[in-house]
Order: structure tokens, then sequence, then C-alpha cells
């Protein structure tokens, strides 16, 4: 399933607003429309993922507006999310406590 069309849209205005002209001359001889739906099948995977777009914008080249393609290979060097550690749960001492008589007197009953 491709990239959302707005999405694509809302792509190309940026990076529309940040190379200015080069990013739109790159294409000038094209379907526009075309370049798009090629941008929307290539980027199809981050329609999960579009916090990896938001890091391709924040990580652009300078001066050389990027390729779908090099736009791609930006997307997926985000580093994966770190993830703390949630702290070790603690016993409720009172249940372990009864747990532990209880296997101590079925361990008593089966010797027995």
């Amino acid at each position: 399933m491709s990239l959302p069309q707005p999405w694509v849209d809302r792509l190309f205005e940026k990076l529309t607003l940040t190379y200015g002209r080069a990013f739109l001359d790159r294409w000038r001889d094209l379907d526009i429309e075309a370049v798009k739906a090629d941008w929307a099948h290539e980027l199809a995977n981050m329609r999960a993922h579009p916090e990896m777009i938001a890091y391709a914008l924040q990580h652009l080249p300078p001066g050389e507006p990027p390729t779908v393609l090099q736009f791609r290979d930006i997307a997926r060097q985000m580093p994966p999310p770190k993830f703390e550690a949630l702290p070790a749960p603690t016993a409720d001492r009172e249940k372990v406590r009864l747990l532990l008589e209880r296997a101590k007197r079925s361990l008593t009953k089966r010797v027995a």
C-alpha cells in the first residue's frame, strides 16, 4: 500500500520550501503526478513508521535535493527507538511466605 497522497503532497511542499526551485527543477521534464506516485510507492513501508519521514526531513543533505531513493536511505538510517527497562517487580512477602509453606506441606505429605 502506497504512502497516502496527502503525505506525499506535504513532503513535496516541505522539500520545495527547503530546496526551492532546485527540488522542482529536478522533475521539470516529467509528469509531477507520476513523480509523486513513484515517491508514494518507494516510501510505502514508512506509512506505518512516519517517524522515519520526520527523521529524513531533519537530516536532509545540504545543497542538492535528494532523489526518492536517497530520501529513503536517509530515513532508513534512523536509529532504533531506545526503551528503558521497567523496574523489576517486587514480590509480596506474605504471598511468598504462604506459597513456600504450601510447597513445604506438599513435599512433606509426599515423603510420608
